[in-house]
């Protein structure tokens, strides 16, 4: 039977695993679940570079409920990055767990560590993040002697965020016999160099390119001074409706934009690490299940984000690491479905752009955003000043033509100083005047210009 056409059924599972499949509307693998699952099912060590969005959770937790039994202790842990991420990896453990009559649990920072203590002795499998995970091994509640699989999600992720000492603390504190699984958007050398310290001739699946080209997913940018962002940002919100997750990078800046967005009108929510995790919870929960179409988050949140369905991701900040861009625009576009990432870029972070683009080795193309939203735009002269810190403007002039020392005398009596403009192009009654930032607003006010027209620099000029 073609790839296209192969089911879960076709795979041998046991048939608890099948009815749990079945339960939760699966029937055809994705890529990943294709090509994983069987080597895994032998027992192999597996590293699987697969973009977010793939499939990948059901890729390993289908091999670890078809083998581990449910009366042993902890069989299984998982250790992902965010509790956000612990938590949805552990609610698509339980979906299949409870088919095979085995017992999960997420464990976490902020959360009742007693109720995880106390539920542990009847667990089999665990997600969890390293700190957590760390503080009950030492506490001598968490066991891992009769460990059987050993998952690291979201690895480069993880090591992004200084868990790479945690992680091979917890690893040399598992029986050497057991099965490890590394799942991963990109591949840096200190992941390649810790499989290689702790795996047995892993299998090795690369899904998805370091630069994770994002099929599916059309990437752009729009030149915008932070003075417009947000008017940017409204005419996307009211001309192209959809589900929005858009990023900010820092925590204060994420509720501020939110809270501004509520103010026009918008029902957007923020989602950071500022917030009590009941109140993470409750958000994340409202936009799984739509209630919520704009949410407003930080990288380090959105891990937890396991949404089919969103349309738009919008960069209102762009990020300063290349890969913290292909794990955001990762969040649309996801299972074949079409989805969309710009990015607002204002003349002084090109260099970011350009970085982006150098580890994608493809250019973004520029949006041009014509209709505006309920947000008016406002004119940001230093968004379109050269990298002389001077703006220009075509302009016309009342009645006939001047010299140049007549505009520059003109312009003097709006204290613009000479040596503050210089006059271009100058043809009979047209030409071209650029002047210092910090004088622009007052060119459009000088009436014997007939017209004026501010000439908007993209980013990229020079």
């Amino acid at each position: 039977m073609s790839d296209d056409k192969q089911r879960f059924k076709k795979m041998s599972l046991d048939r608890d695993t099948l009815s749990a499949l079945e339960a939760i509307d699966f029937e055809k693998p994705t890529e990943v679940q294709k090509k994983s699952i069987k080597p895994a099912l032998k027992g192999n060590d597996m590293i699987v570079q697969a973009r977010t969005g793939s499939g990948k959770t059901h890729s390993f937790l289908i091999p670890i409920f078809e083998d581990i039994e449910g009366d042993k202790g902890v069989e299984a842990i998982v250790l992902t990055p965010t509790r956000e991420l612990a938590q949805q990896v552990e609610k698509e453990a339980r979906n299949i767990g409870k088919h095979h009559d085995i017992n999960t649990l997420a464990i976490y920072g902020g959360s009742s560590i007693n109720r995880q203590i106390k539920q542990l002795p009847k667990t089999s499998f665990v997600a969890g993040t390293p700190g957590r995970v760390m503080d009950l091994m030492r506490r001598g509640n968490l066991k891992l002697d009769k460990l059987s699989f050993f998952v690291l999600d979201e690895a480069d992720r993880m090591l992004d965020m200084g868990f790479l000492e945690d992680i091979q603390w917890i690893m040399s504190r598992t029986p050497k016999e057991k099965q490890i699984m590394l799942y991963s958007a990109t591949m840096p050398y200190k992941i390649v160099k810790l499989a290689n310290e702790y795996m047995n001739d892993p299998v090795e699946l690369k899904l998805s390119e370091d630069d994770i080209s994002a099929k599916g997913v059309s990437q752009h940018y729009v030149s915008v001074g932070r003075r417009n962002k947000l008017s940017a940002l409204s005419s996307l919100l009211d001309n192209e409706p959809g589900r929005y997750l858009i990023f900010s990078n820092t925590r204060k800046y994420t509720q501020i934009l939110a809270d501004r967005l509520r103010n026009y009108g918008y029902k957007a929510h923020s989602l950071h690490g500022d917030m009590s995790q009941s109140a993470r919870t409750k958000t994340m929960n409202k936009f799984k299940e739509g209630k919520i179409d704009i949410l407003v988050s930080t990288d380090v949140a959105s891990r937890g984000i396991d949404v089919d369905d969103i349309t738009h991701v919008v960069n209102y900040d762009i990020p300063k690491y290349e890969k913290d861009y292909v794990h955001r625009i990762g969040r649309t576009g996801r299972l074949d479905k079409k989805g969309k990432a710009i990015t607002f870029v204002s003349r002084d972070e090109m260099e970011f752009l350009e970085r982006i683009e150098e580890f994608l080795e493809s250019e973004i193309t520029k949006l041009e955003i014509e209709e505006e939203g309920r947000v008016k735009h406002r004119v940001d002269y230093h968004h379109h000043a050269d990298l002389f810190g001077m703006v220009a403007f075509e302009f016309s002039l009342n009645g006939g033509s001047m010299t140049r020392w007549d505009l520059e005398k003109k312009m003097k009596k709006y204290g613009i100083k000479p040596e503050e403009a210089t006059i271009k192009d100058l043809k009979e009654d047209e030409g071209i005047v650029e002047v210092v930032e910090s004088k622009a607003e007052r060119i459009p006010r000088m009436d014997f210009f007939d017209s004026v027209k501010l000439l908007e620099r993209d980013p990229r000029e020079k």
